[in-house]
This record gives structure tokens, sequence and C-alpha cells, in this order.
């Protein structure tokens, strides 16, 4: 852009009479070409005398004022955006105001940047005055990037760096190529955040660039009066007025939509996600007076590191529970069950989630099944609802199991030796979460002996393990994708049955399953008997002869 960059300032004023005729004079007063500046200002609803300040300014053709009912600051600053035909546009709350040289200085460092016209989000620093009951102000000692942090962060803000809690400038220290303002402000539900906009705009504006310039220049004023929603001069020293966990729940779920809308690589979106996993954390956080710690969730997922779908599974799966680790664990020749072996043992995590290559889990996944868990049932396993994708992508059906009618409860527990190995409790892989334990520790570490047809249904024999040992939570809330293999039919059928890593159906081996369990039995009584009570093992019993397997020895009750 060879000539200077025509800048729009949008005022949001409510009952400020007060103070909103200087926060206009700031914008107009500016030491910069007057041709290259328009100043809107939007009045939300006022009752107070603020139409008569805007007649003041009714002469200069830059001013103009927008008169709207009562909708709230967030829709106020949609309305001056849409107005707006300036390259870059600066917000300003009607108590604020600009220092004469904001608008020079903000285009001299912008071309100093690079950043392409549309995808600019900068941040610059501002002075806090404090003003009395008496009209009397005095100035803090420490500008706003001292006290949000930003003087302890680089010059551009990327989300690959640690989060915290606001490291952006408030209103009136915010410029947005307008086109990136518009698109935020117009995709933001203004009902839900209807106060506060800067708290939900800037990083709306960070997922959506990757990326906040600051320049550390104190370019405006951040008045305190008294008045104000979100802050106070408590003691000389500035207090906010705001509990950030109240919003977060809201904040965090438009942000997830909102990155959903982008558009972006792989890499990119695991960093957004990345970022919107440590900002939950902020304010997602377990009690530290219990001194309770999250466990470790490991995602493994069954494919070579370097296969697009793979690495697709890995950048979609990231989750907001922390600690979660998701990595590849390899395609080679092995069996799935040894697949499943090598991913068991390459891990110490306290849960287990196994994923095929192209399959990916909600960011909630985790969180939901260990919160479901921890509150409900005591089981090995958990299972939640699927959504079926299309080999390419596209939709199939958001909710499987919801709508087949075989989940016929909202939360339903099936308990151990509760049905045969002949029956199938569980969705595919991608919706099944397992919890470690000895016992099926012990079944990994005799996965090498097991038969051939042990060894091709994996899975399906892990699965009937840990639902036979410890029971089987099963929930109707879809927290997964899986994807629909090439020539499969997306039927409830094919969903509802027993199927392999690479999607086919397989026939469950229930005569060898059986048979294998009972040499199992045989072989690791010591442990079974210490982690199983005594009414297992006579279940037990009576389950493998329905099996057609003869009891194994001390199988027998009393035994």
């Amino acid at each position: 852009m060879n000539a200077l960059p025509r800048f729009s300032v949008v005022i949001c004023n409510y009952n400020y009479a007060r103070f909103v005729g200087e926060a206009i004079r700031s914008a107009l007063e500016q030491d910069y070409p007057a041709d290259r500046i328009e100043v809107i200002v939007v009045d939300d609803g006022s009752t107070d005398d603020s139409r008569a300040v805007y007649a003041q300014f009714a002469d200069d053709p830059r001013f103009t004022a927008v008169l709207q009912d009562n909708r709230g600051q967030t829709a106020t600053y949609e309305a001056g955006v849409r107005r707006a035909v300036g390259d870059y546009v600066c917000l300003l709350d009607s108590d604020d105001r600009f220092l004469p040289d904001k608008l020079r200085r903000v285009a001299e460092h912008i071309a100093g940047l690079g950043e392409a016209p549309d995808r600019l989000f900068l941040c610059h620093d501002l002075w806090l005055d404090c003003t009395d009951a008496d009209n009397t102000t005095s100035r803090l000692p420490q500008s706003w990037f001292d006290l949000v942090s930003v003087t302890e962060l680089p010059d551009c803000l990327t989300l690959e760096q640690p989060v915290t809690h606001f490291p952006f400038s408030i209103p009136c220290g915010l410029v947005f190529s307008r086109t990136l303002v518009l698109d935020c402000l117009q995709a933001l539900p203004t009902w839900e955040f209807n106060r506060g906009a800067d708290g939900i705009l800037c990083p709306a504006a960070l997922i959506r660039t990757g990326r906040a310039h600051y320049l550390r220049e104190a370019l405006g004023i951040y008045r305190i009066h008294g008045a104000n929603e979100f802050a106070s001069i408590v003691d000389g020293k500035y207090v906010p007025r705001f509990d950030p966990h109240n919003r977060a729940p809201k904040t965090q779920r438009f942000l997830e939509h909102w990155l959903d809308l982008q558009d972006k690589t792989p890499v990119e979106r695991m960093q957004a996600l990345q970022y919107l996993r440590g900002r939950e954390h902020l304010v997602r956080r377990l009690s530290a007076t219990h001194r309770l710690g999250a466990p470790m969730v490991a995602v493994a997922v069954l494919g070579d590191a370097d296969d697009p779908a793979t690495q697709a599974s890995i950048s979609d799966s990231l989750q907001s529970h922390e600690p979660v680790t998701v990595a590849a664990a390899g395609a080679d020749g092995d069996t799935e069950l040894m697949r499943l072996a090598r991913a068991w043992a390459g891990h110490s995590a306290e849960y287990m989630v196994f994923l095929r290559a192209g399959d990916r889990l909600d960011r909630s996944f985790v969180e939901r099944h260990l919160f479901l868990r921890q509150h409900g049932a005591l089981v090995a396993a958990s299972c939640s609802d699927i959504r079926l994708i299309s080999a390419q992508g596209s939709l199939v059906h958001a909710d499987v199991f919801r709508n087949s009618g075989a989940w016929k409860q909202a939360i339903q527990q099936v308990p151990p030796l509760a049905t045969s190995l002949r029956d199938w409790v569980a969705p595919p892989m991608a919706g099944c979460m397992l919890r470690r334990n000895v016992l099926l520790d012990r079944l990994f570490a005799h996965a090498p002996l097991a038969a051939p047809a042990l060894q091709a249904a994996g899975f399906w024999l892990v699965m009937q393990f840990a639902h036979h040992t410890g029971g089987v939570l099963r929930f109707r809330e879809t927290l997964s994708s899986s994807r629909l293999r090439d020539g499969a039919a997306a039927s409830y059928g094919y969903l509802s049955a027993a199927s392999s890593a690479d999607g086919s159906l397989i026939q469950p081996p229930v005569a060898e399953a059986a048979a294998w369990f009972a040499g199992f039995y045989q072989q690791e009584q010591a442990v079974l008997r210490q982690w199983l009570p005594e009414a297992w093992h006579r279940r037990f019993a009576e389950w493998l002869q329905a099996h057609r397997v003869p009891p194994a020895a001390g199988t027998q009750p009393g035994s």
C-alpha cells in the first residue's frame, strides 16, 4: 500500500455524555492527514444527553453518528464496523481517548511489519488514568502492558507461545484490518457476548490470523472513573472487576466453532487446538486443596506416522484434557493384536484410546469420558457414540447409536459376564477408552501366543476381555468421528458389528476366544484371584460352560 492507510475509528457509547465528546475529539484531532480519517459513533440507545454532544460535531464531514436500540457493546461495534470504509479499524470506548500521535505511529509501525493488509491484528500500550469524584485525574505508574505482562512477551504473539489470561489490549488499544474485524464480529453471537467485546474478539482474531503484533508505545488513555464495569482502582492499584471463569465455557465453545470455520493446514489447526487447550486450562483446574492430579491419557493412532490420514488424525484429535499424548503407533506388518500390544507397551498412561488412521476424536472426548467415569460406574472400558464420515470426509450421520435403537439408555452400564462372546456391546474403535490395569497388562503379555484368529481380531478380543473382567459404560454422547472405509455400506448392521483396524467386518472367533479365556484363567489364576471378587469367579465358570468350553481348573465354586 503506497498511500497512507485510511483509518476508521469506531466509538461505542452508552450514556457517557460526560466523556464521549473527549473521545470524539481525540479521534478527530490526530496528527494524521484529515482525509485519511473517519470517525463513527454508534449510540447504543443512550438515554442521557449524548445526542446533544454528537450535534457539536455534525459539521465535520469525517464524523458520523449511528443511533440504534440498546443491544450491547459487541453489537454496537459490529454496527460501526459495517459502516466503516477504512483500511484499518481502531476501536474506542466512549470513556477512553487516543493520544494525538496514535494513528501516525500506528501507520508507521504497520509499514514496517510487512503484514498482509487483510490480516493485521495489532495491540498498542495504554496509560491508565484515574478520575475521582472531584474530576481530578492521576496516572498509574504501570502501563496496560505492564499489568497484563505483555512486556514479557515477544513483539509478535503466536499460537505456539505459552497461553496467558489476556495478552491483548482493551478496545482503545486495538487495531484491525477492517475485513478481519468484520469477519470476527459477524461470526459472534452478540446476544451471548453483549459486553466485554475485547475478551472474545481478540482470541478470535488471534485464531484467525495466528499472530498478534505489539506496538510497545502508550498511544491511548484507559480512563478509570468509578463507574467502569470491568475495572477499579483500590489503594492506588488497578483491580479488575470481573471473573474470567464465569464466561469461559461459552467463550471456549465459540472459539472451537470459530476454528472449525477457518481454512487452515493440519499443522496450523493443531497449533490452534493446542492454544485452545491451554486457554481452557487457565480457567479449568483441579482443586489444589485436595491435591488431585489429572490422569494421563494416551491416544495411539494405528497408522504410519508419514501417512497423511495418520497426521490428520493426530492433529484433529488434540484434547482439552491435559495431559494427553496423541501419537502414531505404526503400521508395520504385525497382526492387529500385536500392534495394539506394542502401542500399549509404549505408554504408561492410566487410560488408553486406540484410533484408526483417518478417524478423529472431538477435543472433549477424553474430558467427557473421564467425567462420566469419575462420577458414574467404575468400569474397565467406556464407550461413546460416533458420527460417521465418508471416505471423502463428508458427514454421513451425526449420531449413529443414538438413532439406531441399540443403545436404549442415555447412560448404561454393562456388567462383566452379562453377555456372551457372541454379543458385541461396543462401538467402533474411535468411541472407546480403556483404563489400564494389571489384567489388561497380562492380556497384552500373552498376545504373542494367541491363535491366528485372535491375532486378526485384536481389538475385538481386547474389548471383550475388558468388558468381561471390568465392565463397560456406554453413553449416547457423540464425541468422535469414524471414517467409513472405501466400499463399506453406511448401515447400523455394519457399525454395530465387530470390525478390524482396516474397517472390514470380522467373524468373531468365539470358540477360539473362549478357549483362550480358559487358558488365560488357568495361567493367571493368582492375578485374577487377587483382583477379582469371588462372585466373579463363580459366574465365570458358568459363563465358560455356556460357551461349551470345559471349566478351567480352579473355576468351580468354592475352589
